[in-house]
């Protein structure tokens, strides 16, 4: 009887050395990591276009992604619902004149009707409200015309050069040649090989670590306005 006790008091003794070793040792905290999120902003210019405006959205949305389209007033009045498809499903709507004009070369009066003229239709079309991004046909523009719009003038860091070479292994190589966090990439809405380069560059960017917004988005998580008056081309 005395040795049933004694192993009952040992095995109880055990229970209690294990229950405290337990209690006091602690598995060495795993270090936390901070990542920084990098952005970058997609731009389409000249559209919409019904060859591809569509496709471009939805593959937009399927990686969860949107972008800036910078708009003709010209495609717009051919294409009305789709521009308020774009922005409906959560892009910017941004301005790229009625005609697609070289604006140093157009007079003061024809500059504010290209960029005015567009704005005000693009919002009609739309729904977006507010004073929209503008991108200068052909990069063309001059301290003046900066001057004398209160608007801001995207440009661009990275240049995919779609409307160029149409091959979409091309234009990824161009897109990550030199891509950085608060990029601006333009690209162009009507080419079919924009659209498989598309595709390829979202699943890359979300392998990488980049988060592909609108213009807009990216200087808002940035935490940073866009600035007047001058050439913006990324944000950094």
């Amino acid at each position: 009887m005395k040795k049933l006790q004694q192993k009952i008091f040992n095995l109880g003794m055990a229970c209690v050395f294990i229950f405290v070793g337990m209690l006091l040792y602690r598995e060495p905290a795993s270090e936390s990591v901070f990542i920084e999120k990098k952005y970058v902003a997609l731009t389409y210019d000249d559209g919409p276009s019904r060859l591809t405006t569509q496709a471009l959205v939805e593959l937009l949305n399927k990686y969860d992604a949107s972008a800036t389209f910078f708009i003709n007033g010209n495609h717009a009045n051919e294409n009305k619902e789709l521009v308020k498809h774009i922005y409906e499903n959560g892009n910017e709507i941004g301005n790229h004149t009625l005609d697609h004009v070289w604006l140093t070369k157009a007079s003061q009066e024809e500059r504010e009707r290209q960029i005015y003229g567009n704005e005000s239709l693009l919002q009609f079309l739309s729904g977006q409200q507010g004073d929209m991004l503008v991108r200068p046909p052909y990069g063309d523009i001059d301290e003046a015309i900066l001057k004398d719009f209160d608007l801001p003038f995207i440009m661009w860091s990275v240049d995919s050069r779609d409307w160029e070479v149409k091959n979409a292994a091309s234009i990824q190589d161009n897109v990550f040649s030199h891509i950085e966090d608060g990029d601006i990439i333009i690209m162009h809405d009507g080419y079919t090989s924009t659209i498989e380069a598309t595709e390829e560059i979202l699943k890359r960017m979300s392998r990488e670590g980049f988060e592909v917004v609108s213009v807009s988005e990216l200087f808002e998580l940035k935490n940073k306005e866009i600035p007047l008056h001058e050439k913006v081309k990324h944000c950094r």
